[in-house]
């Protein structure tokens, strides 16, 4: 029987890694690793709950006009992957209070 796994260079995947969050705060605006400096090779992004609205920018502030809109996990949607290199880049705007659950892998 194959698998997804048949072939893989072990050598390249991470085995380490940690989980960081992002807080919409009374202003709606939130930032990955509430701003402090977090090196990766890339991370899973997802809402916690459901929301009214949730959407994400990189390197710049998202606003309710900027940034790629998370999907609703109460709904189906499946954790966003990103290739980035800080998770402080990542920054987040929400009509309402939430929880952005981040797992990043070290590279």
């Amino acid at each position: 029987m194959t698998t997804k796994y048949d072939n893989t260079d072990w050598s390249r995947c991470v085995s380490t890694g940690g989980v960081t969050v992002a807080i919409l705060g009374a202003d709606g605006t939130g930032q990955g690793n509430i701003g402090s400096s977090c090196p990766c090779k890339g991370c899973w992004v997802q809402t916690r709950a459901a929301n009214d609205l949730v959407k994400m920018s990189i390197g710049v502030p998202a606003t309710l006009d900027l940034g790629v809109e998370l999907g609703d996990p109460e709904s189906g949607a499946q954790p966003l992957w990103i290739p980035i290199s800080d998770v402080s880049q990542l920054y987040f705007y929400g009509t309402a209070f939430n929880i952005i659950d981040i797992i990043y892998l070290l590279g």
